[in-house]
């Protein structure tokens, strides 16, 4: 009997770090759910485009949309197509993506808790998911009582030419004029390089006077380069399943609007860019700086107020006046914030050895803590982001 023929699969978006986790979770939800699929993709360029697929006579696609003439392309494809990218505000087809608002959201909190009172975004102009993220970073500010300015460049598909050396030097231009200390949230990690860069070649010192967050946790970027660089990790593989899962639904038949399933992110990687504190008040800067380098260890707020030479009363004061919250509620958000990323990150890492390494004096005083703050046990987080 001749074996069923392979249903061919294209992978139509530029290849790089991020997309090869999310090509793991694309085989992922293939293997598990017996789909006998091959994949095509550009061999020597790692850049196809649903441009280059016209008269293709394959089974699914699965692609980058991220130029209207590419949007308007897959109109004219009898081949189900989900699209991965949130550049357009619109979609022809389903898409799954990153959820922008919950990044610009963590972004913002991040500069928040280190004391940061100026703000600014490096982002993108037209381009969907980079207005999602400045305006969710911008109403996480406002909470806060702050604001930021933006510089927004055009985006690069398909620019020939030198644009990205004109786009450099407005950057620059634009950097000088920034008050200082300030917290930068950069669209990208590719952009939060430029920054790192920019900062460089004008003598502005990272992080003391420029933090830096940037998105995708590219490990490329973050971990080689100086300082190393602060960034809003996507849960690629995640997203990469789901993809799959949609295109599965569409090639057995199931008829789908162009839906919108948006993919949480996994959380702040904290690295050299943002390690810094810019409160006015030595004394706090110096509690916070203690906090974090020691979360692991059960601190109470009369410790970290001793260690620093000051009365619990003043403290109190200290954490509600800068942070908006009591040193009891920072230290447990920032403790569950660590835990929720452990379970995400680390499935197969026991609840007891989490409590550990968070600062919780035993698994039971975590579960109870996680129940109050995410309306469900450690265990059932964990299990919930196996799928």
């Amino acid at each position: 009997m001749p074996a069923k023929r392979a249903k061919e699969i294209a992978l139509a978006f530029p290849r790089g770090a991020h997309q090869e986790v999310f090509i793991t979770g694309v085989l992922r939800y293939s293997t598990e759910h017996g789909c006998n699929w091959s994949y095509i993709t550009s061999p020597e360029s790692l850049a196809m485009s649903v441009l280059d697929l016209r008269g293709w006579r394959g089974d699914g696609i699965i692609a980058a949309l991220n130029t209207p003439s590419e949007a308007a392309c897959v109109k004219q494809f009898n081949v189900p197509v989900v699209n991965i990218s949130g550049t357009l505000h619109k979609t022809p087809v389903p898409r799954v993506s990153l959820d922008n608002g919950k990044v610009g959201q963590l972004a913002a909190e991040h500069l928040l808790e280190r004391g940061f009172e100026a703000f600014a975004y490096y982002g993108l102009r037209d381009v969907a998911y980079s207005s999602v993220r400045q305006n969710a970073f911008d109403a996480r500010l406002k909470l806060a009582g702050a604001r930021s300015v933006a510089l927004l460049m055009p985006p690069t598909y398909r620019a020939k030419g030198l644009q990205w050396r004109d786009q450099q030097r407005k950057l620059v231009k634009w950097l000088s004029a920034l008050p200082t200390p300030v917290g930068l949230f950069a669209v990208t990690d590719y952009r939060a390089r430029q920054v790192l860069d920019a900062c460089r070649q004008i003598g502005l010192r990272v992080p003391q006077q420029v933090a830096v967050i940037g998105v995708d946790n590219e490990e490329v970027i973050c971990v080689h380069v100086q300082p190393q660089l602060t960034s809003v990790a996507r849960d690629n593989q995640q997203e990469g399943y789901h993809a799959a899962a949609i295109l599965d639904q569409l090639i057995r038949g199931r008829k789908l609007e162009a839906t919108e399933e948006m993919i949480p992110p996994l959380g702040v990687v904290a690295r050299e860019s943002t390690e810094t504190v810019a409160f006015q008040d030595p004394r706090l800067c110096e509690a916070i700086e203690y906090l974090n380098s020691h979360i692991e260890d059960p601190i109470g707020v009369q410790e970290l107020a001793s260690h620093v030479g000051v009365s619990r009363r003043w403290m109190e004061y200290a954490f509600r006046d800068a942070l908006k919250e009591s040193p009891y509620q920072y230290i447990r958000n920032k403790r569950l914030k660590l835990a929720q990323h452990l379970l995400e990150t680390e499935p197969a890492t026991k609840i007891y050895q989490v409590a550990q390494r968070t600062g919780f004096t035993s698994a039971k005083q975590l579960s109870m803590s996680f129940c109050q703050e995410f309306g469900q046990s450690p265990r059932e987080y964990q299990r919930s982001r196996i799928k």
